[in-house]
């Protein structure tokens, strides 16, 4: 069972993505790096975040809008009597891109829509305009992924 195995096919990355239930975004501040788990949508390419508008995540991305996100699905601990024979049985990613900060109303509601259809939601949604404006919408456009799977 240990064997690990990379994924490169984009079929499979995207379904892993679509089962993923958080993401961790891995930011930098200077010299110290800050891990972040989040709720997030996928579309064409794209992860989008919600938050609010103030923060350290807010900061750091304002300075270093470069990110490292990772997203795990079908996780598993198999135990065993000997504990050095655990392992684990995953299918996970790891991407990297560059943080954006969604100005435009329409293409807020757009991350939002992503967002709250990863959730199992169907739309059409109507958020109301305050609460939108309110928020921080973050779009990252990947720049690589690839992934990984064992126990499979």
């Amino acid at each position: 069972m240990g064997s690990q195995k990379l994924i490169s096919d984009r079929q499979q990355i995207e379904d892993i993505l679509s089962k993923a239930k958080f993401i961790r975004i891995a930011l930098s501040d200077d010299e110290t790096p800050y891990i972040v788990p989040m709720s997030f949508g996928y579309k064409e390419n794209a992860i989008y975040l919600h938050s609010s508008q103030k923060g350290r995540k807010i900061e750091i991305l304002k300075k270093n809008p470069r990110v490292c996100f990772e997203a795990a699905a079908e996780t598993e601990l198999i135990t065993a009597n000997d504990p050095c024979k655990y392992n684990v049985r995953y299918r996970s990613v790891i991407g990297h891109g560059r943080a954006k900060f969604l100005e435009d109303y329409s293409e807020k509601v757009r991350g939002l829509t992503v967002l709250s259809e990863h959730y199992g939601k169907k739309g059409p949604f109507e958020f109301e305009e305050w609460k939108v404006n309110r928020l921080c919408v973050i779009k990252i456009e990947i720049k690589r992924i690839t992934g990984k799977e064992s126990g499979f």
